[in-house]
């Protein structure tokens, strides 16, 4: 009996402390991993919304909704104190959704049967486009982090201009088009068409981050 009633107290107590981490975790504003987005990133978002707006047509429109939940997926996002350290989230996750996009896209490549039909040469355009964009966003990762500050009498003249950042992602947004328009020809195309519209939707997001600048 008293060994039951002892079982029940440890389970009690183990119960308590799981509801008061819970409780304080979402009092803290870490909702289900993700950080709770601060003023900052919603005022940021609301911008990028009306930004978009202007520039993005259809499908590519970047509402605020998506800009948070992006922001939301990185934990980096609750202690950014400016647009440059925001953008650095899309950037990062660009990167590493581009490498997958070019696996996929070999691995397709590689199961063609026929290496010289339309299907191959529309997938070996993405493999060098995803190859490019690649590099290009290694670069801008490069250039956003090497940012120090605007330029003036006592800045090196090596650091890049905050107004440069945007042009660099803008670059990534016309080479990975290319992969785009030839998968448009292309029949079963359908997952890759999905995953370039994501890595448009990412590009669009962090060029409008930058946009003020």
């Amino acid at each position: 009996m008293e060994a039951s009633q002892m079982t029940t107290t440890i389970f009690s107590t183990i119960v308590i402390m799981l509801l008061s981490s819970a409780i304080a975790a979402q009092s803290s504003g870490d909702v289900g991993g993700k950080p709770k987005p601060t003023d900052f990133m919603v005022g940021a978002c609301k911008n990028v919304s009306n930004f978009s707006r202007g520039h993005n047509e259809g499908d590519k429109y970047v509402s605020q909704e998506f800009c948070i939940s992006t922001l939301q997926s990185d934990n980096r996002s609750a202690n950014a104190k400016n647009l440059h350290d925001l953008a650095l989230i899309p950037v990062d996750i660009l990167k590493e959704r581009v490498v997958t996009a070019g696996g996929n896209v070999k691995n397709m490549l590689h199961n063609t049967k026929n290496s010289t039909s339309s299907t191959a040469r529309h997938l070996r355009i993405c493999e060098l486009d995803y190859a490019a964009t690649a590099s290009i966003l290694n670069f801008c990762d490069a250039l956003m982090r090497n940012y120090q500050g605007e330029r003036s009498a006592g800045h090196d003249d090596d650091k890049p201009l905050f107004s440069k950042l945007p042009e660099c992602v803008d670059k990534v947004y016309e080479v990975s088009s290319y992969c785009a328009i030839a998968l448009l020809d292309m029949p079963g195309a359908e997952a890759l068409l999905k995953e370039s519209h994501q890595l448009d939707m990412l590009i669009n997001l962090s060029i409008a981050l930058l946009a003020p600048y």
